[in-house]
Order: structure tokens, then C-alpha cells, then sequence
């Protein structure tokens, strides 16, 4: 049946859960929040075996008691939701005011708990294994009214607790990806109160005939529920998982503007090797399994750049590895403009002045003007130094630099000039006017 599939599919996410913050307990086993994130996702994740009805029978049928598997499964959500709220306490309250809370969360839960054992032994569950409508089939039956009107208090209390408290911590967290997290809970907590409302509204409806809200008791309230299992799973985990994202994001971007420098870097670090900050270093012979993963990350970047490693100079990017990759960018910025700077003496002013006269013709304008005429002036000066021409012009020309020192912004600054560089077909059309014109220049001399 549909409730055996939906079960099951929320017993691999939540048990998903589990095992990925299981991990991280071995290695912190005294971590006291952590045990209680993992006690409560594993109590979260319990009742979504428990409660299918396929296992539901069957451990009546193990336990020779009918209707005892409701029992296990309220029980497991009753410590999960204690353990959520103790939870946010800690992450919510003053160091002093834990302790005491804590506390009072215990001395509910445990009373709530016991209250629901009596009241379900005392009660007569065995007119027949109700693994779908419980609540609405036994809803009449002596202490099996008060046994739900407990559990369905507890619900609504914790749920209500977890909206207030994870709303208003994550207003106060800086980051980003536990605030995130929270307000998934947030979201999780609230079909949770929408489970816990139906089935207290039907269970109290009951009582006095007939329940129009039977249906939604039975299907809707538990599809609530499934909602906050999957948001609960998500956000309770998401600041561990989501910083591993950011990381990865970033080095996607990293690694994009790397291979975008790479051309500009590689022509200026050939002409002006004195600039290359980090010397090369020799390639290690040993390794282990531990590093494998640095190693096939290392491969990623050589195999794509080992045409650019036979230059004639030794290339000592490739001796560094992808965890590298933030400082490599950032040197290729530091080297670029080192490179240009030396470059000064070669600059022409009418390479500038043509450069910005067929970008405008092409529409550019702005800073895209600005980059494709410095990558311009880049490209002849390079030609010029290579040709052995020296300019000697009294006032170098000073790289254009609209980042005012922020090497975050210098960085996109040069990804620009270097797309220029490689791409634009105004450098190409200035660099063959200039190239001509030096070969007339010459044969006239």
C-alpha cells in the first residue's frame, strides 16, 4: 500500500540523516549537543519503520500484544520531540538557564512518557490491529482517549516550541547555513503542529459523535507529518552538509577564474619569470590512501594544463593540488599586476587610443571598455618587449584598477581583462595594426 512506499522512502532519508551525523559523533563522542542531535534523529527516523504497516503486524505478531507497535512508535516520537526541544534550548539559552530547562524538559517528557505506558496497558486495544486509524478506531476506548490526548499535547507543545525557538535563533546566527537550517525546522515544525492540530481536533470531535475530520485524521495528518520528517531531516543537518556546498561552490569559481587568468598569467610569468612568487617545488613519491582524494584532485588540474606545463619554464602550478587553489588565484593576481608593471615602459599611448576607438564602435563601454583596451595594451606591450622595443615614455601608463585595492573585486577585474585577452576581437585588430605598422616603421628606417 501507498502509506508501505512513503514509509520506507522517509526511512532511508532519515536514517540518511543519521548515519552522516553518526560519523561525525565517533570522532566527538563527548559533544553533548551532538549525542542529542543524534538521539533525536535517530528517534525520529525509528517510527518511520515501526509505523509501516507491513512491519506494523509483525511486531504485534513478535510481541504477541495487538496494537503494541503504536505504542513503540509514539513512545520514539515522544524522545525525539523532547530531544529536538532540549536541543534548541542549548543553542537558544544563556549557559545558566540550560541546565535548569533541561531539566524541566526531562521531568515532562518522563512523566508524559510513563502516563502513556499505563494508560495503553490499561486500555483495550485488541478488538482488532488498526495499523492505519488507530487514533480514530480505539479514539472512545477508555485510557486509549487519554493516552492520545497526552501524546497529542506533547506534539503540540514541542512543535510550537520548535517554531518559536527556531525562528527567533535564526534571526540572531551569522551562519548563513544554520540560519537556513533553522528556518527549515521552522517550516518542518509547523506541518508537525498541522499533524498534531488535526488529530487532536478529531480525537476531542470524537468524543461527542461521529468525527467529520476521520479522513484528514487518517491521511492528511500523517502526510503533515512526513513533511516535517523530511524538513526536520534537512534542517537539523543542512550547517553540516551546507558549509560542504559552499566549500565546493567555491571552488567551482575559483577554478573558473584560475583558467580564465591562466592564459594572461602564463604570457607575463614566460616574459617576466623574476615575478612568480612561490618556486616550484619537487613532486612527492610516496603516498597514501589518505591522500588519494588530494591526489586525484591534483590530476583533475595537470591533465587539463599539461600542455601549459612545456613551456620552457618549469611551471610550478602544477606541483601544488586543488586545496591550493584559492592561493593560486590569488598569486595569479599579485603576478598579473607585477607583470604589468614591468611591462610599463613598453605601454603605447596609440594602442589605447585605437583599442578604445574600435570598442566603441563595437557598443563597449563602461568597464568592459576599459578591460578589453588594457588587455589591448597588455598584448602589444608583450609583442613590443619581445620585439626588443623599448617606448621610453616619460610618464608610464598606470594599469587601469577599479577595485581600489580589494583583491576580491581586482580579481573579477582581471578575469575581465584576461577574457579580453584571449577573446576579444578588438585586441586582435589592434595587435595586427600594430605589428604592421612597426614592420613599416622598420623598413622606413
Amino acid at each position: 500500500m501507498l502509506q508501505n512506499v512513503i514509509y520506507a522512502i522517509l526511512a532511508v532519508i532519515t536514517w540518511s540523516a543519521f548515519a552522516y551525523k553518526a560519523k561525525d559523533l565517533v570522532n566527538d563522542w563527548s559533544n553533548s549537543e551532538l549525542r542529542l542531535l543524534c538521539l533525536a534523529i535517530a528517534t525520529f527516523a525509528a517510527p518511520f519503520v515501526t509505523a509501516s504497516p507491513w512491519l506494523y503486524v509483525r511486531i504485534d505478531s513478535l510481541l504477541g500484544y495487538p496494537n503494541i507497535a503504536t505504542l513503540i512508535t509514539y513512545l520514539e516520537v515522544a524522545v525525539c520531540l523532547a530531544s529536538f526541544v532540549g536541543l534548541l534550548v542549548s543553542w537558544s539559552s544563556a549557559q545558566a538557564k540550560i541546565r535548569p530547562r533541561h531539566r524541566v524538559i526531562v521531568a515532562y517528557s518522563v512523566t508524559t512518557i510513563l502516563s502513556m505506558i499505563v494508560l495503553f496497558l490499561l486500555g483495550d486495544v485488541d478488538a482488532a490491529e488498526r495499523p492505519i486509524d488507530f487514533d480514530v478506531y480505539y479514539a472512545r476506548t477508555p485510557y486509549i482517549t487519554q493516552f492520545l490526548l497526552i501524546y497529542f499535547v506533547l506534539f503540540s507543545v514541542s512543535m510550537s516550541g520548535l517554531v518559536r525557538l527556531c525562528w527567533r535563533y535564526a534571526k540572531a546566527v551569522d551562519a548563513p547555513w544554520l540560519r537556513r537550517g533553522l528556518r527549515t525546522v521552522t517550516v518542518g515544525a509547523w506541518f508537525g503542529l498541522g499533524y498534531s492540530v488535526l488529530k487532536t481536533a478529531s480525537l476531542i470531535w470524537g468524543l461527542f459523535g461521529d468525527s467529520p475530520l476521520a479522513v484528514a485524521s487518517n491521511d492528511i495528518a500523517p502526510m503533515s507529518a512526513s513533511v516535517a520528517a523530511a524538513a526536520f531531516s534537512v534542517g537539523f543537518t543542512m550547517p553540516a552538509w551546507g558549509v560542504g556546498v559552499s566549500r565546493t561552490r567555491r571552488f567551482y569559481t575559483d577554478y573558473r577564474a584560475y583558467k580564465q587568468l591562466y592564459p594572461l598569467w602564463r604570457d607575463l610569468t614566460c616574459a617576466f619569470p623574476e615575478i612568480v612568487l612561490l618556486p616550484s617545488r619537487p613532486r612527492q613519491t610516496r603516498w597514501s590512501l589518505r591522500a588519494l582524494p588530494q591526489l586525484l584532485g591534483r590530476q583533475v588540474i595537470e591533465v587539463r594544463d599539461g600542455r601549459l606545463a612545456l613551456r620552457p619554464q618549469t611551471d610550478a602550478e602544477v606541483e601544488h593540488t586543488t586545496r591550493d587553489l584559492p592561493l593560486l588565484h590569488h598569486r595569479q593576481v599579485v603576478e598579473i599586476r607585477d607583470g604589468q608593471l614591468a611591462l610599463r615602459q613598453h605601454y603605447d599611448s596609440r594602442v589605447a587610443t585605437a583599442a578604445r576607438a574600435l570598442g566603441a564602435d563595437k557598443s563597449l563601454t563602461g568597464d568592459g571598455l576599459e578591460a578589453v583596451v588594457e588587455a589591448a595594451q597588455i598584448a602589444a606591450a608583450l609583442k613590443a618587449r619581445a620585439r626588443g622595443t623599448d617606448q621610453r615614455i616619460p610618464q608610464p601608463l598606470l594599469p587601469h584598477d577599479p577595485a581600489a585595492g580589494d583583491i576580491a573585486r581586482e580579481a573579477d577585474w582581471l578575469t575581465k581583462v584576461a577574457d579580453a585577452y584571449r577573446t576579444s576581437p578588438v585586441v586582435a585588430a589592434v595587435l595586427s595594426d600594430t605589428l604592421v605598422s612597426r614592420s613599416d616603421e622598420s623598413a622606413l628606417a
